[in-house]
């Protein structure tokens, strides 16, 4: 599970896992996608949240089994491309030969990638440099860095120290849509289907929750992840939320034959396309969209 403002945290503080799933759940926090996947594949995990799609289909690659049953977000403004406002760039194409902070492997790289290309920038012009958000966050207050594509609450924090917004996650959306996403382990879903729905029972409450009641949701958000109700409100504005019937949508997973077209099978495609290309990835899977399972969503939306 990952860690930042977004409904599950709702779930989490109402106790509606537990709650929803009848079952004894225990939340555990990773640092990255690697360390989480890892826990899917060897069964230690049965379902992972808050993750995007480069690291879910680099698991899928080494034959991890696994399947998307729940669309968390699409990044909108939450995630984006920032600059020092007297650092001569003024646009994404003053970056080409200039270094940008960013995770690699993460859905920031590739949104940056589409990002230059859009631009008519050449990736590979442009120096890449991995740190992590709290990294950036340092660095850019001792003026070590000039670019950075990251996430909330970083992203807000250092675009409002002396920077300057380029772009963010929805300028490039058709390109690389950025998602967070809930998965389980394929064979343990199997297995365990109760527990999956009363999963996505739980985070469809929780989403209920937000958009019924806001104010009070933003103060739960706030006091789990231990952040200002400011900054709550400032990252989730940054989303677009998905409810339970949201998820069967263009939008979201997709149900019966538009699965393959969803932005979220999207997703994992051009993820892929995105990783083949910078040779983290030696081929690119050719069905992708058979890792994209609505039917539990569907269940939950039949009342079985």
């Amino acid at each position: 599970m990952d860690n930042g403002a977004e409904p599950e945290l709702i779930a989490i503080a109402q106790g509606l896992f537990s709650k929803r799933m009848n079952a004894n759940v225990q939340i555990k926090y990773f640092d990255s996608g690697p360390a989480s996947l890892g826990a899917i594949a060897s069964g230690a995990l049965q379902i992972m949240s808050g993750i995007g799609s480069p690291p879910i289909v680099s698991a899928i690659t080494r034959g991890v089994s696994l399947q998307v049953v729940w669309s968390q977000e699409l990044y909108t403004s939450a995630e984006g491309l920032v600059v020092r406002s007297d650092a001569g760039i003024h646009s994404v194409k003053d970056l080409q030969g200039k270094t940008i902070a960013l995770v690699l492997g993460s859905t920031s790289e590739f949104a940056l990638d589409a990002t230059l290309k859009k631009a008519g920038v050449n990736p590979s012009t442009v120096h890449k440099l991995n740190m992590s958000p709290p990294a950036m966050r340092t660095a850019w207050s001792n003026h070590s860095i000039d670019a950075a594509y990251v996430w909330d609450p970083v992203f807000d924090t250092i675009s409002h120290e002396n920077g300057k917004i380029l772009s963010t996650d929805q300028n490039v959306q058709q390109e690389a849509p950025v998602y967070s996403l809930s998965l389980v382990n394929t064979n343990w879903a199997k297995s365990n289907p109760k527990l999956v729905k009363g999963f996505i029972q739980a985070q469809n409450d929780a989403v209920t929750y937000y958009k019924q009641h806001p104010d009070e949701a933003l103060q739960l958000i706030a006091k789990q992840d231990g952040i200002s109700v400011n900054l709550a409100k400032t990252e989730m504005v940054g989303y677009k939320i998905f409810n339970a019937q949201d998820q069967l949508g263009a939008e979201g997973l997709g149900q019966g034959n538009s699965v393959s077209s969803s932005l979220v099978a999207q997703s994992l495609f051009l993820s892929a396309a995105f990783m083949h290309s910078i040779g983290t990835l030696n081929s690119i899977p050719a069905h992708l969209e058979q890792d994209v399972n609505p039917t539990y969503v569907e269940d939950v939306l039949k009342g079985k």
